[in-house]
């Protein structure tokens, strides 16, 4: 089971995230979302974006990966990935989409649970390996 709860953990981390990321678009969209108009989407995703993966990132380097490194240098590689993650999530979901023709947004929102699927076993390893390594593991 030891092998497994890191694993759990950052399931657990991700679930988590996930319910803070939505919370809080609701939550902005409901305040804010008459007063920013047509960019009320991009400014309530960017609010719920920047707390959630604040939050992901501390529970991640204290909890799930027992990151004994330096903090800064960990955040800077953390938010160096989920930049990337979160443009190839988008343009996997696109391009898919456009491949296929989908044009049902219950298809699209399957499409992206596949891909995003795929990126979340790619960034556990790469935070693993790459983003919370310490040293002698």
């Amino acid at each position: 089971m030891k092998k497994y709860a890191k694993l759990i953990k950052y399931a657990l981390s991700s679930v988590a995230s996930w319910a803070i990321d939505n919370g809080l678009f609701l939550l902005s969209k409901t305040l804010l979302g008459a007063w920013a108009g047509a960019y009320a989407d991009l400014l309530c995703t960017a609010i719920a974006r920047a707390v959630s993966s604040f939050f992901n990132f501390n529970v991640n380097n204290r909890l799930v990966f027992e990151h004994k490194g330096g903090y800064g240098r960990a955040m800077l590689r953390y938010y160096l990935l989920a930049v990337p993650v979160m443009l190839c999530s988008a343009g996997g979901v696109t391009l898919i989409d456009r491949y296929l023709g989908v044009t049902s947004p219950l298809v699209s929102t399957a499409v992206k649970i596949c891909v995003d699927t795929v990126l979340y076993i790619l960034n556990y390893v790469i935070q693993k390996k790459w983003v919370f390594a310490n040293k002698g593991e």
